[in-house]
């Protein structure tokens, strides 16, 4: 079973905003609530505190990440900018009815979070979703409007990249600077290029203006003003690190293994966040249910012809 919790944050294989392979097994590993453990000792680590502007920059090709990672940012009461590319690879958010900008807003809605997405793009090859169907396209740009999400498209990639660095400036007050910038997955506008996503080394990067890049994205942006980068792309080795494994038997406990035991961990921050989470989780399962429910009774008419 692709989704063994029925969560509904594991996708389709294809669809019309799915815009590259994925791997089903980090969809997966990405289940466990206490994944936003992660995230708490990482910016624990930048010494993070109440109030702390950070920038943002995600896709909809993980939710169950994204979610750990909004659970973090309210349990620690983070201010985030936040600019997604809404479409996914396989087995992410890439339903069109249930895009990434929909899971917030019924996070929203249950007063789970008090902040998500302030611009979004479609993301894909070139940040255009270059390759999709005028059809996608379509789809995604529903997806931002039923959401009221602005949306940032230039003709280039380059100009993405320019029009994120605007956002991101427009974003934060006056007087004020980003303590950090968290990039999950490989969304194009933020790492630059595939190849960039891969070598970046994985966690804080401190020296990445120091680097040569042949294709910037934002990061490199925000490296060059002095703001470190926490970049996190490939979850399953995350998710062994911290030893917050998933498996397919059942939901762990939030709160409850290996790294709560083996890591000095602020307990009860850890423990509030992963309550937001499996909180949200099961507020995704019961409109992931009513939806299916509902679709199973709809009759198609050609079909009693």
């Amino acid at each position: 079973m692709d989704d063994p919790f029925h969560t509904g944050l594991i996708g389709t294989r294809l669809s019309a905003i799915t815009t590259d392979r994925g791997l089903l097994s980090d969809k997966q590993a990405a289940l466990n609530p206490n994944l936003a453990a992660i995230f708490i000792e990482e910016f624990t680590k930048e010494k993070l505190q109440a109030g702390d502007h950070i920038a943002v920059g995600i896709t909809g090709s993980n939710p169950a990440v994204n979610l750990a990672l909004y659970a973090a940012i309210s349990a620690m009461e983070l201010q985030p900018s936040i600019i997604t590319a809404v479409s996914s690879a396989s087995y992410g958010a890439n339903r069109e009815d249930f895009t990434w900008l929909d899971i917030e807003a019924i996070l929203k809605k249950h007063k789970l979070i008090d902040f998500g997405t302030s611009y979004a793009s479609f993301g894909g090859k070139e940040d255009l979703a270059i390759g999709l169907s005028d059809n996608g396209i379509q789809r995604l740009s529903e997806a931002m409007v039923r959401n009221s999400t602005p949306m940032l498209v230039g003709a280039t990639l380059e100009e993405n990249v320019s029009l994120r660095e605007g956002a991101y400036r427009e974003l934060i007050p006056k007087g004020k600077r980003y303590r950090l910038f968290v990039n999950i997955g490989g969304g194009l506008a933020n790492v630059g290029s595939e190849p960039n996503a891969k070598l970046i080394p994985e966690g804080i990067n401190k020296k990445l203006a120091e680097k040569p890049f042949e294709k910037e994205g934002i990061m490199m942006v925000m490296a060059r003003q002095n703001v470190p980068v926490l970049h996190i792309r490939r979850i399953q080795r995350w998710a062994k690190k911290y030893d917050v494994a998933s498996t397919q038997e059942m939901i762990p406990i939030p709160g409850q293994g290996p790294a709560f035991s083996k890591r000095k961990h602020n307990v009860t921050v850890a423990t509030i966040a992963l309550a937001v989470l499996l909180a949200a989780i099961i507020i995704v399962i019961i409109f992931d249910r009513h939806d299916r429910r509902f679709m199973a009774n709809i009759v198609d008419p050609d079909e009693e012809l």
